[in-house]
This record gives C-alpha cells, sequence and structure tokens, in this order.
C-alpha cells in the first residue's frame, strides 16, 4: 500500500473516515471507546487538510529536525520508520543504550545510504540528567540550535508482578522505589528534556528563520511551528478512571498531561505547540504481559497506531494546544 492512501475503518456510526497506514496490514479499528467526563478541547479533525496546516510546510523542510525518544523499540522505533518516509528532515533517534539497540540498527542497516544520512543515533537515559544535557548541547551545535518536534515516547508500565512491583493493582503494592522510577521515566525525565530543548524550538518572530547547513536563509520554506509530543495514556484521565489500580502509571501519566497543559499556555507565546497522545493499546513489549485480557480488535499493530498519531498531531492547530487526545483525533477529558 502507498503511503497516505485513505485506510479502512470500522466506525459504527462515529464518523472517521481518512485514516492512513503505511502498512499493508488488513487491520481494521473499532470506533475508540467513550469517556466518562467531559473534555475542555474540541476534537481534532482528520478527515480536513487545509492548506494552511503548520505541519504541510515542516514535512517539506529538509533542515527540520525530529527528536524521538524511546527509539530502540515499539512506538519510538517505528516513529523513526514513519518520519523517514513522511518527511524530508533529519531525524535524531536517542535510546538508552544505542549499541545494544538490536532493532533500531538491523533497520539502519538495510536502509540506503541516501536515508541513513537522514537519521542518527544518540545516547539518552531519561534518568540521567547528564545525557540530557549532552544531547541539547550536541543538538545545538550539529543541528543549527534547531529542534522542530520532539517525541516524548519513552515510558514504563511494568510486567504486573513477574520482575517488577507495578502496575499496582492495589495501593498494598504501591513499592517507593518503583514508583520514584516510573515518574522519573515517565514524568521527570520528559519535563527536564523539554526544558533543555524548548530553547532551540522557539518560532516566534525573532527565531522564525529557516537557515541552510551554511547559515544562509532559506525564505523559500519558512520553518513551522515546533510542537512537543508527550506520548500519555488513557488511564491517565482523572474523571475517567472507574476501575482504580495501576497506581503509579497513573499517576505519572495524569501529571504529564498537566505538564503538557500547562506548558502550552506558557510556550505558546515562543510559537512552540504541546500535545499529549494516548496511542490505544499497542502490540509492543510494553503491552504484552497484558495481551491475554485485551478485547478482539483492540490491539493495534505499531504501524496503525504511529501513523494515527502522526496524523492527530499533523492536524492539530494552536487551539488544540495542551489537549490530551486519542489515537482517532477525539478530545479525552483530564
Amino acid at each position: 500500500m502507498p503511503p497516505h492512501q485513505p485506510y479502512k475503518i470500522a466506525t459504527d456510526g462515529y464518523s472517521i473516515s481518512s485514516f492512513r497506514l503505511f502498512s499493508s496490514s488488513s487491520f481494521e479499528a473499532p470506533p475508540p471507546p467513550t469517556s466518562k467526563g467531559e473534555p475542555v478541547y474540541e476534537d481534532i479533525d482528520l478527515e480536513q487538510t487545509p492548506e494552511t496546516l503548520e505541519s504541510i510546510k515542516r514535512n517539506k523542510d529538509p533542515n527540520a529536525v525530529f527528536v524521538v525518544t524511546g527509539a530502540s523499540r515499539g512506538i519510538g522505533l517505528q516513529y523513526v520508520k514513519s518520519l523517514l518516509e513522511r518527511t524530508k528532515g533529519r531525524i535524531v533517534a536517542c535510546c538508552r543504550n544505542p549499541t545494544s539497540a538490536t532493532k533500531l540498527q538491523d533497520y539502519l542497516s538495510a536502509l540506503p545510504f541516501s536515508e541513513t544520512s537522514r537519521i542518527e543515533i544518540l545516547e539518552l537515559d531519561v534518568q540521567d540528567s547528564n545525557t540530557i544535557i549532552e544531547l541539547a548541547s550536541h543538538l545545538k551545535e550539529e543541528y543549527d540550535d534547531r529542534v522542530d518536534l520532539l517525541f516524548n515516547v519513552a515510558g514504563v508500565l511494568g510486567d504486573g508482578g513477574i520482575t517488577t512491583p507495578g502496575p499496582e493493582r492495589s495501593l498494598s503494592k504501591v513499592d517507593q522505589k518503583w514508583l520514584e522510577s516510573t515518574l522519573q521515566i515517565n514524568l521527570i525525565g520528559p519535563m527536564l528534556l523539554c526544558q533543555a530543548l524548548t530553547p532551540m524550538m522557539i518560532t516566534n518572530s525573532r527565531r522564525n528563520i529557516n537557515k541552510n547547513k551554511d547559515n544562509t536563509t532559506n525564505p523559500a520554506i519558512p520553518r513551522s511551528k515546533s510542537i512537543i509530543v508527550n506520548l500519555s495514556a488513557r488511564v491517565g484521565s482523572i474523571s475517567d478512571n472507574e476501575l482504580g489500580g495501576w497506581y503509579s502509571y497513573r499517576v505519572s501519566k495524569a501529571a504529564l498531561n498537566q505538564a503538557t497543559r500547562t506548558m502550552a499556555h506558557e510556550l505558546k507565546r515562543q510559537g512552540i505547540w504541546s500535545i499529549s497522545l494516548h496511542p490505544g493499546t499497542t502490540d509492543t513489549d510494553l503491552s504484552r504481559p497484558f495481551q491475554r485480557n485485551i478485547k478482539e480488535g483492540r490491539l493495534f499493530p505499531v504501524e496503525f497506531t504511529v501513523s494515527q498519531l502522526l496524523d492527530v498531531m499533523e492536524h492539530m492547530e494552536e487551539s488544540h494546544s495542551g489537549g490530551f487526545y486519542d489515537w482517532a483525533g477525539k478530545a479525552l477529558p483530564f
């Protein structure tokens, strides 16, 4: 199937018809479940593609810089693959241990040089602030002090007690070290990374100049608004929580949603948008310990998930910045 070919969705009356997928999969997604509570943002319409979308400029820009965390596998790795297909810019794939990121390395080794030259693998451990500082310093020097999109994908859930305390199904199972580690990976690390990279993401009138590698300006391709994409989860919705459990994971994602909205208020003055995205239950190592309880059709192929999340992000406008959205562009309640 060629890129951006219309993709069949089971809607059951839910008005969605233009999802796209970089895959030959015959997977059909059911409509998203109904949430409890009221969202405070409007849905993102994926059926319309106005010519004013910021993503149109960004995807065509060979100088754009896309930073992806958790890029060694799963959703992070698929972001790298899909960005290589959708965009003309440069991709920075970040992971904790690049030398042992075999899936990422194998993918790159199979690409022609013209494609691999657009990708750089860099070390990043969101639990180690020194690696965040080093990454920011490298990006400032090597990428002309510029970042266009930051995908905070790296996260932790646990395996249900097999080797980790999380996700904790009851208060009695909450473990201090696991709670602290979850907050560090799912919340604190992403926030510190945003803090380090946002100076390079400014696109207001003072910084909205597209520079070539030789430091000359390129007026033909004006720089588009930059975006912070935080990978969240529906279980981070407080108003939608009717089951309890999964303490550290719920808390960390609820806090990440709050951080996303708070950043949006501040950073919009600098031409930076932010958004929290719920991917749906995706077939990755994160969800694998819990897949046997998933209803038929609710386990998404990773190619589908990332294609949907990119569609949502690419269709957002300033009014959506700070919002919490699912893979179908439907606004979720906080």
